[in-house]
């Protein structure tokens, strides 16, 4: 008797070469403002959580995870849960760890999901930056992906961004 089961899914279709061009296009321009900010500003914002965060609002925009909301409260409430677990215990690798997979919780309950945040969480873990953390670079990295997220969703054709605010 034959075997019912259905062959294994296949990777999605290339997309068209204009997609590919706005899509990288959307990209470069995020990472080319995180540059530019942190370059003129000296604020660490060009760090690997937030360069994540800008790229899946350039390649994924409607996305739930890309969204305003997901951003802000994912990166903060990961922040402050890794400072939290650092202040208990001190910066080490088991820190880091226990931050980034605990950080899932507040983003779940806060309906924010953003897997870059466990990056966040992971980096305050290794290194227990302060308090100051939360504001510099985490809100005002977020603020700025965020931003130029609705900047480029209204300059380039076919990608609209933010999908929804709350």
């Amino acid at each position: 008797m034959a075997s019912m089961t259905s062959p294994p899914p296949a990777a999605p279709a290339r997309p068209p070469a204009t997609a590919i061009l706005v899509t990288t296009t959307a990209t470069l321009a995020g990472l080319l403002l995180l540059a530019a900010v942190t370059s003129a500003t000296s604020l660490p914002l060009f760090a690997l959580p937030f360069a994540a965060s800008a790229a899946i609002v350039a390649v994924a925009p409607a996305a739930p995870f890309a969204q305003p909301r997901s951003i802000l409260f994912g990166h903060l409430s990961a922040a402050v849960l890794a400072l939290a677990i650092t202040t208990l215990t001190g910066p080490s690798i088991w820190a880091a760890v226990v931050a980034a997979g605990l950080a899932t919780a507040p983003m779940l309950l806060l309906r924010a999901p953003h897997p870059p945040a466990t990056a966040t969480a992971a980096l305050a873990g290794l290194t227990d930056p302060g308090p100051l953390f939360v504001l510099n670079p985490v809100l005002a990295a977020s603020v700025v992906v965020v931003l130029g997220g609705v900047v480029l969703g209204r300059a380039l054709p076919g990608h609209r961004y933010p999908t929804y605010w709350r």
